[in-house]
């Protein structure tokens, strides 16, 4: 992951995808890992939780994005 990315979210996987194609059309890069030690769903090799990075030029607008996306939540 390049250094000049900066946390934005983290979501469950459903939750994260979402936000993922929210960035995709508004033209924001992402970087997604998964959550290590959060545990997997029943269903192998998919994650629960996923981090999502964007980069510093482009939080602001992300953040935006997110709390129209998510108003109640706090990034998690």
């Amino acid at each position: 992951m390049d250094t000049n990315y900066e946390f934005l979210a983290e979501k469950e996987s459903m939750w994260a995808e979402m936000l993922i194609q929210v960035l995709k059309d508004n033209d924001i890069p992402y970087t997604a890992l998964p959550v290590h030690g959060a545990g997997l769903t029943i269903k192998a090799g998919i994650q629960e939780r996923l981090r999502i990075f964007v980069p510093g030029e482009k939080k602001s607008r992300a953040e935006e994005l997110l709390k129209g996306l998510f108003p109640d939540s706090e990034n998690q």
